[in-house]
């Protein structure tokens, strides 16, 4: 068993498909079935079950493929320190940031290409859950996330939080009074930022809600937070949204009210691995971060 045989596993299982493995590798692919039955052979148990209609991978074959998903990160991580061994303080950042942060990043980036301009910056956009995920597979170096319930595995800062803003159709002003409480939107179409793992947000609105004997009129659910903030300004509906947004908004179509009486607060934090040593660029960059 070699690197190569590693790495060609890991993407047949993250395809969940030896076809879409292959075009994805650029090889053919009876190679590729060939090299899953010699490792199959080599282990001796069968890794993937194959039918006709169906595809699972056995619990020998998610062991092998946590291991492969290891040796290739480690291997990666190995390329990436030598290479800002050979440049100095060069190198690359991967940094993801979510719809709902990513106007917090701008003075931050900022601040660092004026000091370390030879650094690349790679940015992951996405919602908070999927950026966290890609944090715990090591896929990016540090990450700008609405803070989730459980950080025991991540060194965190915290960045100063905002109440949360309700936004409504610039058109639908007379609908609301001018200073809305929770009660005033029942009647009104509401769209949900979609519920996270490892979020309480949703929940912790919907809680809101219920203690005042009322609940919000659902209509959609959406995770990604320029994509609500759209279905709101074509008059789809209203939502509530972390206030941390409100200065990237486009207001153009929209009002935007104060909630002083909603007792439900989003941090928005940066996040590291603990106890995994960033490469230096990211090192910098993360001690630039107060």
């Amino acid at each position: 068993m070699d690197f190569r045989q590693l790495y060609y596993y890991r993407e047949i299982v993250r395809e969940a498909s030896i076809s879409k493995a292959a075009e994805k590798l650029h090889i053919a692919q009876p190679p590729l079935s060939q090299l899953l039955k010699r490792l199959e052979d080599e282990l001796e148990t069968t890794l993937i079950h194959r039918y006709r209609q169906k595809w699972e991978v056995t619990e020998a074959g998610l062991l092998l493929y946590d291991y492969a998903n290891q040796i290739v990160g480690q291997t990666d991580q190995l390329k990436k320190r030598i290479h800002e061994l050979e440049v100095g303080q060069g190198g690359t950042i991967e940094i993801g940031v979510s719809s709902s942060c990513y106007n917090l990043l701008i003075d931050y980036l900022q601040n660092f290409r004026s000091q370390y301009p030879e650094v690349k910056i790679l940015i992951h956009s996405g919602d908070s859950e999927s950026l966290v995920d890609k944090l715990k597979e090591k896929e990016i170096d540090i990450a700008i996330v609405m803070r989730p319930s459980f950080t025991d595995d991540y060194d965190v800062k915290v960045l100063d939080s905002e109440p949360n803003i309700l936004i409504t159709p610039e058109s639908w002003a007379n609908d609301l009074p001018n200073e809305p409480e929770l009660k005033d939107l029942v009647h009104l179409p509401f769209i949900m930022l979609g519920a996270m793992k490892d979020y309480t947000f949703r929940n912790d609105l919907l809680k809101s809600f219920a203690r005042r004997g009322i609940k919000p009129n659902i209509v959609m659910e959406c995770k990604d937070l320029p994509i609500l903030v759209s279905l709101v300004s074509h008059e789809l509906g209203i939502s509530i949204i972390p206030g941390m947004n409100n200065k990237s908004l486009d207001t153009e179509h929209l009002k935007i009210y104060k909630l002083p009486q909603l007792n439900v607060t989003v941090e928005p934090v940066f996040l590291k691995l603990k106890n995994i040593p960033l490469s230096t660029a990211a090192n910098n960059f993360w001690s630039l971060v107060n």
